[in-house]
This record gives structure tokens, C-alpha cells and sequence, in this order.
């Protein structure tokens, strides 16, 4: 009976050695919850989260969108716009799919074109909805 005990004992001890060891040598990410792995290149696009990160991955190829008169306003400041402006902005912004705004903003920062801080709010809320 001691035996079994003492070799119960044992097992229990090197078990909480070996966790403890190999928590030092490989800790886990993001404060020790577990993160799902990565997707594989092709998404079956069926989740929202696939198509965001192929977004991401897109290449540097410019789309325009109708827009090609915002080409003026590249390098612009966010404050520099007057209302003429920011209406032609709204103008795009309100005739995209909800779809397509993402990609659409993608396009401009690849133009440096940035948007007038009224329609930053604006893109902001719609994509939140």
C-alpha cells in the first residue's frame, strides 16, 4: 500500500515538474489563451473574417471606383478640404456598396489620398453598423 502511494506521489510530482518546464520553455501567446490557428492562403469565403485578411493580402494593384477626379486632392491634409470637396467625397462614398467601402479606402490610401475628417466619421459609422 505504501508503495502504490509513494509511486502515486511520484507520478504526481514529475507531472507538475514537466508542466512547469515546459511552460517556461514554450509559453503561450496573447497572455496564455489559445489562438486558433492561421488560415490556410485560400479562404472558402464564407466568413467575414476571411474576406478582411484577403483585403489585406491584396496586392498594390489601385482600383478606382468612379473616382478618379479625387486624384486632385493626394497629399492633401485631413483639415485642408473645403465643402465643395468633402461633397464630392460623400458623393463616392454614398454610391458604394456596403462591400466595397473597404476595398474603396484601400484604394485611396494606395493613392495617398486622405479623406476629410467628416467622412472619416461617416466611413467610421457605416462600418460599424
Amino acid at each position: 500500500m505504501n508503495v502504490l502511494l509513494l509511486v502515486l506521489l511520484a507520478g504526481a510530482v514529475l507531472t507538475l515538474l514537466l508542466t512547469y518546464i515546459g511552460k517556461l520553455l514554450f509559453p503561450k501567446k496573447n497572455g496564455g489563451e489559445e489562438t486558433a490557428s492561421e488560415p490556410l492562403e485560400e479562404c472558402c469565403g464564407a466568413h467575414e473574417v476571411c474576406e478582411t485578411d484577403l483585403l489585406n493580402k491584396m496586392s498594390e494593384e489601385i482600383i478606382y471606383y468612379e473616382d478618379e477626379e479625387l486624384d486632385a486632392y493626394r497629399n492633401f491634409e485631413e483639415n485642408d478640404f473645403n465643402d465643395d470637396q468633402i461633397d464630392e467625397f460623400r458623393e463616392i462614398l454614398y454610391s458604394l456598396k456596403e462591400k466595397e467601402i473597404e476595398p474603396w479606402l484601400k484604394s485611396l490610401e494606395l493613392r495617398h489620398i486622405i479623406l476629410p475628417s467628416i467622412i472619416k466619421s461617416e466611413v467610421v459609422f457605416m462600418l460599424v453598423k
